[in-house]
């Protein structure tokens, strides 16, 4: 069709051939879950993967269409995630890089210049780090617990997978800036600080025409992938503190979050969203 050949046109400008035909075929041969990488045993996949995170990709694209239209933002409610994905490598549950697919979609629209990515997910967004490092008009920033027991598992110097966590690591064009935050944060202890007095600051100093925010909410202190110690509440802050500096021009969409089983997960998305209602 027309859109998945659009769809496809700025994943191929994200994504290395190689690897989007070689991951296109792991999920097309088998018929039930495997190892995408025998090395990497937290992304799985089946037949139906490729499609699925072809579909994340479009939803967030759709996000950004409704952002530059002036209508109210929409949260791309989606998996597979996609802040691990190298341009060249899945890992970390990541197939395609949604993220930073939908940021160079945003680029080719009329009026954008400049786009912001924050990355509130509780781990480091290593892959949209390496997909945006040599795209001037994108900058990232990512808010994340310093490495611990339950970061990716990640190569010393890999060139597939180059950016590291570090607050020292700024990419090559200085595009870049993360903040690390110590285990048992909160958020009035430190989360909004680092928001407020670097994230945002940062993000806003090319005047965006759009951002994209790469939300994750496994910094809940329920979800047990981090020892940040956010409640569902705070993200209605977060929320509000976003739409203060950018408006109604904000995308975004689900990235890392696991415990849902007691509903703190649906509560935080819909405390995140409500900030624009």
């Amino acid at each position: 069709s027309a859109k998945q050949t659009e769809i496809l046109k700025y994943v191929n400008k994200v994504h290395d051939a190689s690897y989007l035909q070689e991951l296109e075929r792991v999920c097309l041969e088998t018929d039930r879950p495997r190892r995408l990488n025998p090395v990497y045993s937290r992304t799985l996949v089946d037949q139906y993967s490729f499609q699925a995170a072809l579909n994340a990709a479009q939803d967030w694209m759709t996000s950004v269409d409704c952002a530059l239209s002036g209508t109210a933002p929409t949260f791309a409610l989606v998996r597979p995630p996609s802040h691990h994905a190298c341009q060249s490598k899945g890992m970390g549950g990541c197939l395609l890089n949604s993220v930073a697919i939908a940021a160079v979609y945003a680029l080719d629209q009329p009026g954008v210049n400049s786009v912001a990515i924050l990355d509130i997910d509780a781990h480091h967004g290593n892959g949209i780090a390496h997909c945006v490092q040599d795209e001037s008009r994108i900058r990232y920033c990512s808010i994340h617990e310093a490495m611990s027991d339950f970061s990716v598992q990640r190569a010393a110097d890999d060139p597939n997978d180059p950016r590291s966590s570090g607050d020292d690591d700024h990419g090559p064009l200085g595009n870049i800036h993360n903040i690390n935050l110590p285990a048992g944060t909160t958020y009035e202890n430190g989360y909004r600080d680092a928001l407020v007095s670097q994230a945002i600051p940062f993000l806003l100093q090319d005047k965006p025409d759009v951002l994209l925010v790469a939300a994750g909410f496994d910094a809940l202190e329920a979800d047990l992938t981090s020892k940040l110690n956010l409640q569902p509440r705070d993200y209605r802050s977060i929320g509000q503190e976003i739409k203060e500096h950018f408006g109604t021009r904000v995308a975004s969409g689900l990235e890392g979050g696991y415990c849902w089983q007691g509903g703190e997960l649906q509560h935080a998305i819909a405390h995140f969203v409500s900030a624009w209602e």
